[in-house]
C-alpha cells in the first residue's frame, strides 16, 4: 500500500477538519446562493458532492427542511442542510429526515446538532467518542456509514490509479 500516499494524504487531512458548532453558523439570514457556498465549504472539503440551490429548493418544496422566511435560511436550516449534505450519498432523504426528528425528540436541535458535531469531529481525528444514550449510538453509526463511505469511495480512486482495472471483453 506504499503508492497509496495520495490516500493517506487525504485521510490525515480529514482527520484534522472540524465541523462548525451551531454558534459558528452565521446568525444572519442568508439567501439560498449563500447558504449552498457555507454549507460547500465544509462538504466539498471532506470530499463530498456539494448541494445545490436546486438541491436545497426542492427540500424545500418537499418539506424535508422548513421554508425560509422571506427568502432568508436561519441556522436551523442550514444545520439540517448541512447534515443532509454529508449524509444523501448514504442515506435516503426519508431516512435521514427520520433520524434528525428521531435525535430532536430527547434534545433541543441545537443541543443535539452540537452533540453531533462532537461525535462527528471526534471520528474524523480518530478519537474516542463515548456514546451516552441511544441518540449517541444512532449518530455515531450513521456517522460510520458516511466516513467509510467517503474513504471506500477514495481509496477505490486511488486504487484505479495505481492498478487500473483492465478493459473486458
Amino acid at each position: 500500500m506504499t503508492e497509496l500516499t495520495e490516500f493517506k494524504r487525504w485521510e490525515n487531512n480529514i482527520s484534522g477538519l472540524r465541523l462548525p458548532k451551531w454558534k459558528e453558523m452565521p446568525g444572519l439570514g442568508l439567501y439560498v446562493d449563500q447558504v449552498a457556498a457555507v454549507i460547500n465549504e465544509q462538504l466539498t472539503t471532506l470530499g463530498v458532492e456539494p448541494i445545490t440551490k436546486s438541491m436545497i429548493n426542492n427540500y424545500v418544496k418537499k418539506k424535508v427542511i422548513q421554508a425560509p422566511i422571506k427568502k432568508k435560511y436561519a441556522a436551523n436550516q442550514i444545520v439540517d442542510l448541512l447534515i443532509i449534505g454529508l449524509f444523501k450519498n448514504t442515506f435516503t432523504i426519508d431516512n435521514i429526515r427520520q433520524g434528525i426528528s428521531q435525535i430532536t425528540i430527547t434534545m433541543y436541535p441545537q443541543q443535539a446538532y452540537d452533540r453531533f458535531v462532537e461525535i462527528f469531529n471526534a471520528r474524523l481525528a480518530k478519537k474516542e467518542v463515548i456514546i451516552e444514550n441511544d441518540s449517541d449510538r444512532l449518530m455515531d453509526l450513521a456517522i460510520a456509514a458516511v466516513l467509510a463511505e467517503l474513504k471506500t469511495t477514495y481509496l477505490l480512486k486511488e486504487l484505479n490509479k495505481v492498478n487500473p482495472p483492465k478493459a473486458e471483453i
